[in-house]
Formats: C-alpha cells, sequence, structure tokens
C-alpha cells in the first residue's frame, strides 16, 4: 500500500503514471462515479503488478475543491465488503484488492485502492453502465498515455498474453517440479572483466552516486559477454515492460531516460537518489542510496561504539523481492531462457545496525551492528526460478544479510510474513 511519502513523490511527479489513476472526491453511492472507479480497476489488474486508484485526487492539483474526501466520503470508500462487493459486480473473474488511506501534503485525506494484478487469467467487464464500461470487455492502461481503455493496442495486448502465459507455465513448472521432473541448467562461461568494465567506464564519466554514500547496488547480466546482444533500439522498452511496480515506488524508476554509446539509463538526484543503466550487452547495473532512518523510539541501542546509520529489517527483503521479479522479466524478455547471474551488493555500511521502522512493531531488544564495510551476494537465476520463486530468492539473500548483523532471531518465516504483509499472499 502506498504511504504518505510515496503518495508526495507521484503527486510531485506531476501526472497520472501508468501504474497510478487519480479520481476526484466523489461518493461511493454514487453509480456513475463508481463505474468510472470500477474501470480504473479492472484496468490496472490487467496489467504488470497491477496498480493503484487514489479517490480524492484531482488532476488540478492537492488545492483543488476536487481533492481531499469528507469524513463521510472516507469511511464510505474504507469499507472493504461494500467497496469489493461493487467492484467484482463489474469483474470476471473476481479482482482481488486492498483498502488504505493517505494523507496529501496538505493534510487532506484520501482513499487508496490497491488492485493486484490477476492471477490466472484477465478480468474481462461482467456488466454496462451507459457512456461508463461496456459489457465483456478487456480493459487495460494503455501504454501511450495513462488512461483506462478497452480500446488495446498490440502492445497492451501482447502485455496481457505474455503475463497470462507466464502464470500458466510458472503452474506447469510448479507441477513438474512437485512430481520431480528436473530441467537441466546450462552451461556457464564466465565474462566478468568485461562487464565489470562497462561500470568502470560509467563511474569514470560521472555516471553514478557519490560513491561515499551507503548505498544498494544490484547488477544483473548473461553469462557470456557479447558487445551486441541486445538492439539498442530495444533497451529501454525492456527496462519499462519489465519494471516493478509492486510498491508505490518502482524498481527501477523510469521518468526521464537518457543515452549512452552503447547504454540507456537514468540518474535521480532527489527524493530516492538512484542511477541504473542497461547496456547493450544485456547487463543491467542499478545504484540507490540507503535511505535515511532513524532509532526506533522503543529499541535498545549500545552506545558505547559509534553508529553511523539504521538499516530497516523490511528494506532489503523487498527491495531483494523486486530485483530478482525485475531479473525475471528481462530473462523472459529478452534472453530466451538463458541464465542470468544476479549480484547484490550493499556498500559503506559499517556499523550500521538494524531497526524495525514500523509504527506497529516494537523495537528490536538489542544493538545488532555489522561490522564491515560491504555486503555482496550472487546467484545464477535459472529460468524456472524466474518465474515460480522470485519471493523466495530474496528471503535467502535477506537471510543471509541479516544474520551476519549478528541478529540469531531473524527467520525464514518472519521475512516471508514482511512479504505477505506488503504484497499479499502468493498467487496459487
Amino acid at each position: 500500500m502506498l504511504n504518505n511519502e510515496q503518495l508526495a513523490a507521484i503527486i510531485e511527479a506531476g501526472y497520472e503514471q501508468r501504474g497510478v489513476e487519480f479520481k476526484s472526491a466523489g461518493n461511493r453511492t454514487d453509480r456513475a462515479f463508481f463505474a468510472i472507479v470500477a474501470r480504473a480497476v479492472l484496468a490496472l489488474a490487467n496489467q504488470r503488478d497491477g496498480g493503484h486508484v487514489i479517490i480524492g485526487l484531482s488532476e488540478e492539483g492537492i488545492d483543488a475543491a476536487g481533492s481531499g474526501l469528507s469524513d463521510e466520503q472516507l469511511g464510505q470508500w474504507l469499507s472493504f465488503d461494500d467497496v469489493s462487493d461493487q467492484i467484482n459486480a463489474y469483474a470476471d473473474p473476481p479482482v482481488r484488492v486492498q483498502l488504505g488511506r493517505g494523507q496529501l501534503p496538505n493534510g487532506r485525506p484520501v482513499a487508496i485502492i490497491e488492485v493486484a494484478e490477476f492471477s490466472e487469467i484477465p478480468i474481462l467487464s461482467k456488466k454496462d453502465y451507459p457512456q461508463r464500461i461496456t459489457a465483456k470487455q478487456l480493459y487495460t492502461r494503455s501504454m501511450a498515455k495513462p488512461e483506462s481503455s478497452a480500446s488495446l493496442t498490440q502492445n497492451e495486448l501482447r502485455e496481457v498474453i505474455a503475463l497470462a502465459t507466464e502464470k500458466q507455465l510458472a503452474r506447469f513448472l510448479e507441477t513438474a517440479q512437485r512430481v520431480g521432473v528436473q530441467l537441466g541448467p546450462t552451461e556457464v562461461t564466465g565474462a566478468r572483466d568485461r562487464f565489470a568494465d562497462q561500470i568502470r567506464q560509467a563511474r569514470d564519466a560521472g555516471f553514478h552516486l557519490d560513491r561515499v554514500l551507503p548505498q544498494m547496488v544490484t547488477t544483473i547480466r548473461p553469462e557470456t559477454f557479447n558487445a551486441r546482444r541486445i538492439p539498442f533500439t530495444e533497451l529501454l522498452p525492456a527496462v519499462q515492460q519489465a519494471t516493478v511496480r509492486r510498491r508505490g515506488w518502482p524498481f527501477p524508476w523510469v521518468q526521464h531516460p537518457t543515452n549512452g554509446r552503447n547504454w540507456v539509463g537514468e540518474q535521480i538526484t532527489s527524493m530516492h537518489p538512484e542511477t541504473w543503466q542497461f547496456y547493450e550487452s544485456g547487463q543491467f547495473y542499478d545504484c540507490r542510496a540507503i535511505e535515511q532512518f532513524g532509532p526506533d523510539s522503543d529499541g535498545f541501542f549500545d552506545d558505547r561504539e559509534p553508529i553511523s546509520g539504521y538499516l530497516p529489517i523490511w528494506m532489503p527483503v523487498l527491495h531483494f523481492t523486486e530485483v530478482f521479479e525485475f531479473a525475471g522479466r528481462l530473462q523472459r524478455l529478452l534472453f530466451d531462457g538463458q541464465r542470468l547471474r544476479v549480484e547484490l551488493a550493499l556498500y559503506n555500511i559499517r556499523r550500521f545496525v538494524l531497526v524495525t521502522a514500523h509504527p506497529r512493531r516494537s523495537g528490536l531488544h538489542g544493538t545488532y551492528a555489522y561490522n564491515d564495510d560491504i555486503w555482496d551476494y550472487e546467484i545464477d537465476l535459472s529460468t524456472e526460478d524466474g518465474l515460480t520463486s522470485p519471493r523466495e530468492l530474496a528471503v535467502d539473500a535477506a537471510l543471509d544479510l541479516l544474520q551476519r548483523f549478528n541478529w540469531r532471531g531473524v527467520t525464514r518465516e518472519l521475512l516471508r510474513g514482511i512479504q505477505v504483509e506488503v504484497y499479499g499472499p502468493e498467487q496459487t
């Protein structure tokens, strides 16, 4: 669910995104208005990662008359049973939604409908509402501009078909593994130095974050080096299609990309500093600053040694989940089933300590500190794992990291619980 900081970042961007739709204030009991909301929900459910409908946010700005809900309107939109039933009166099969309250930067309240992507087959509209929804249509979000429409181009239709195909293939692979069918790995050929040269050149050219910042670094690359593996014109569309939007801030952030000699990429210096590049060689590189957090108010810290920063336990779990999801999508889009090497690293984290950084959880009962500058982790991602196991892979990586803080209380079940809390249960 979007938090207020993420909501502010979306508003700061100044316009709707493909995964977010704004609706001015309105009553849930207004049938014509609700039909517009339902159409947006159906469209978001038919795109990868779903999205969010923000009710009470006018496209004219946060201070416009249509921004902000009354207490009565907010109560209407936070009634889960009523909202879910009314939406699913238009949806076949049913759509999965969650509801939450948000606050605009000026203090006005809004309601947020978080929409999950479809579970098995795309969602069709079940019934008509005049000039709002037409029955038996497949609505989705346009790639040309952020609007909900049943007028699909070949690009939107391909995305829906690809997503449905992936879900069926994932179920086939899971069934095959349960009955003992093993799919063999491909041969690994190393090209680490040549891939590393590309990143060094980018850093030397100034395309990087300040190297002294605490930061999380992700590298995704194929097994062999081919400088012209991917046509240049396919780089940006592939990143845009693979972008993970399961939370309010996508991985990676694609807003105003730039081009280099053999890469596309972007640098963001405000709100959430990040640099990413995707090369014709097939190498993807992302570097993002670790956000600044303070200590938990009820945690315990031994102040005999200096503390340089605070790492929320949920941060690596969620970040790694989105990294593996993104890597799996790139793998299916561009690499024809080849294995990919995924490398994760945290830099400049000496004397960082763990915190919960969660308003509904108490602080940790000890000082769990990291006593080195760097943590790194790597795996070879098979096609099957990229499709079926991003959450499991993320838990493995986060467990490796958090155990090195000497936190013996961390468990797989705890980390899986964080994933479920944010992303919902895994689809079966």
